[in-house]
């Protein structure tokens, strides 16, 4: 009865630190840059003027050695420009804004190779989000003016969805970069959509400040919502999981458990 007795109390304890040893919770701080996606991006590729920056913070859960969720805060700003844009027509047209973006989001993370075995790990990314995004032009803000006679909210739902490369340097320490588009149900982040109001008088400078309308009927095109994409690098710090804690520590790889453990001595101490 006591050798079974032992060989259970043996295998919870290996079994409940097999289950800790997975999981580390840490904090991370990054930068890089936002591109917008939208009515008036000029080009494919964003003019570099137009390209702006990201400063990000959060916490990170490695659930186990393939799962990860990640809470984070991004701060930055998106612009686009007409005057940049490849087409003259769009030229012509002469709209352009900026915002500040507050972006909070949670997203869970794939690790295609396991984080224990690996030094370097791709993974994929996916959640939801909400992001303030309040578009101005010379300083004014947009969305009060209803330059399309389109009341919308600066409040956005976000699903960021992205890929991501981590590189461990111990069991402290990693450091990560991403690419990440964050989708959006809505096609005003850059306060344009669809057609120009209808007005009896002139219409505002910033609903046509190229003049262009009449003749032209639309100001943007409404069969695509707007977006913006999210690349940074950042550094991870891990303070739970690596053996630091007040309880002292977890062992990060449960193998070690076993090692130098006679299982025939316990058996005779214990008979």
């Amino acid at each position: 009865m006591k050798r079974l007795t032992l060989l259970l109390s043996a295998a919870l304890v290996i079994a409940a630190n097999s289950s800790q040893a997975q999981s580390k919770l840490g904090v991370y701080l990054g930068g890089g840059m936002m591109m917008y996606q939208g009515d008036l991006k000029e080009t494919i590729f964003p003019h570099p003027l137009t390209v702006g920056w990201d400063a990000n913070v959060g916490l990170v859960w490695d659930i186990n050695h393939r799962w990860a969720i990640d809470l984070g805060y991004h701060f930055g700003k998106i612009a686009g420009d007409d005057q940049y844009a490849a087409s003259p027509s769009k030229r012509e047209r002469g709209l352009k804004f900026e915002s500040l973006v507050h972006d909070i989001s949670i997203r869970g993370q794939y690790f295609f190779l396991r984080t224990d075995q690996w030094t370097v790990s791709p993974y994929i990314t996916a959640g939801v989000g909400v992001a303030r995004i309040n578009p101005k032009r010379d300083g004014v803000a947009l969305q009060p003016l209803q330059t399309e006679g389109v009341g919308y909210s600066i409040w956005n739902v976000t699903f960021p969805t992205g890929v991501g490369l981590r590189y461990n340097i111990n069991c402290n320490w990693s450091v990560k970069a991403e690419a990440v588009y964050r989708w959006t149900l809505t096609d005003y982040l850059d306060d344009v959509s669809g057609a120009y109001p209808d007005a009896e008088d002139e219409v505002p400078f910033f609903t046509d400040p190229g003049n262009v309308a009449p003749p032209r009927a639309m100001r943007g095109n409404p069969a695509f919502k707007d977006g913006y994409f999210d690349v940074n690098v950042g550094v991870i710090f891990f303070f739970v999981g690596c053996g630091n804690n007040r309880k002292g520590g977890m062992i990060e790889d449960c193998k070690k458990l076993n090692d130098g453990v006679d299982i025939d001595m316990m058996n005779e101490m214990y008979k």
